[in-house]
């Protein structure tokens, strides 16, 4: 019972329980429970307020509402590292940030060169830039204490700034026709939210009521909610007037949701791909081309060679007790998009069926080959150094 504890409390585990939930709706997408399961991910839920009216099936709940609370997660440990953190320099900072910069640049031109010919095709360029940080991270731990506590941090830094990277792309690409009204009402909260922070106020249920209010804004404006989840972490107060750590607080409480709850949820909620009826010839489409070799090959190439140079150049530094053999292969398992990945596949292509769902395999597969090349290169490299 107690190793059970033990692994289930591990940084391993919530990668595991990825494996376990992708696995579980790829099993009752492809079975006779097909049904119940689609039928699951629609039921519609909401409420209506006056004028004010929202109602969206659980799969639009989870894919709006619970990111959004996972990109809070994000955005409060980028404060927090930004400010206090290994990032608060200009050269500790810059490894992962011209890491995750080469690890958007060369998957998105692999994705274009594919599919430059199709405007519908071609708005999926971002999918093959995404890093599910919590797959990463988990395969990465199962090496256990021969990994260097400095080669996870970067591959956490470099997250950070790929998830950032992520919600910009999301701002300017993915972002529907505005409304001005909703836009005028999240300029309040963020002037509200900055207000708060200004007075050092750190009462949570007030920015909890500006955070929903916030949403909802966002929701109805045009510009994907999730953004919302970052903004608003990033006025959330460091400590309270009396010194006490607030920030940090609120990401240990929030920290078990996000990794037991939120990505297990919507990782079954985006994973079921229906194979019954798929065309293998679906999967040499240039859309399913962009994405294994963006996700598979970009990733891993961008991710070294901007690390590379930017070393080279003196611009940044090796990780400490980390040589270039080592960094690589955080560099491959970079190409784990998973969850990331399914996320912007939606947003591109609306969740359409177009594809045959062969976009949602090439992500699973290029995310399964980048896990299992990443884990046996690395567990190479340290078993000869030992």
């Amino acid at each position: 019972m107690q190793k059970l504890q033990t692994f289930v409390k591990s940084e391993t585990f919530p990668g595991v329980l990825l494996i376990f939930f992708t696995v579980l709706a790829l099993i009752l997408q492809n079975s006779s429970l097909t049904d119940q399961y689609t039928n699951f991910l629609n039921i519609p839920f909401g409420f209506q307020a006056g004028s004010l009216e929202i109602f969206k099936p659980l799969l639009l709940w989870i894919n709006d509402g619970l990111i959004a609370i996972f990109f809070f997660a994000i955005g409060l440990e980028l404060k927090y590292e930004v400010t206090r953190g290994q990032l608060n320099s200009i050269k500790a900072m810059s490894l992962p940030v011209f890491a995750a910069l080469g690890g958007m640049v060369v998957p998105a031109l692999i994705f274009a060169f594919f599919n430059y010919k199709d405007p519908f095709a071609l708005q999926g360029w971002a999918i093959p830039t995404a890093t599910d940080v919590a797959f990463a991270v988990g395969i990465l731990m199962l090496l256990g204490k021969r990994v260097p506590t400095s080669l996870k941090l970067f591959l956490l830094s470099l997250a950070i700034f790929d998830d950032l990277g992520a919600i910009i792309v999301i701002a300017l690409f993915y972002t529907s026709e505005l409304s001005v009204f909703a836009m005028i009402a999240a300029l309040v909260c963020i002037l509200a939210l900055y207000l708060l922070n200004h007075f050092h106020v750190t009462k949570k249920s007030f920015y909890i009521i500006i955070a929903i209010v916030f949403w909802i804004s966002m929701l109805k404006s045009g510009v994907h909610a999730t953004l919302a989840g970052v903004i608003t972490a990033l006025f959330i107060p460091l400590q309270t007037k009396s010194g006490e750590s607030f920030l940090k607080e609120i990401e240990h409480d929030l920290a078990p949701w996000v990794s037991y709850f939120i990505l297990p949820i919507f990782a079954f909620a985006n994973a079921g791909v229906d194979l019954k009826d798929m065309d293998p010839s679906f999967m040499f489409s240039s859309v399913s081309l962009g994405i294994i070799l963006g996700l598979f090959l970009g990733k891993q190439i961008g991710v070294f060679l901007f690390s590379y140079i930017s070393i080279k150049l003196g611009l940044a530094k090796l990780p400490q007790n980390v040589n270039f053999k080592q960094l690589y292969g955080v560099c491959i398992l970079t190409g784990i998009g998973f969850t990331m990945s399914f996320f912007i596949d939606g947003l591109a292509y609306q969740n359409s069926d177009i594809f045959a769902y062969s976009d949602k395999l090439a992500i699973l597969i290029a995310s399964l080959l980048s896990a299992i090349v990443g884990y046996a290169y690395l567990k190479l490299i340290y078993s000869f150094k030992k």
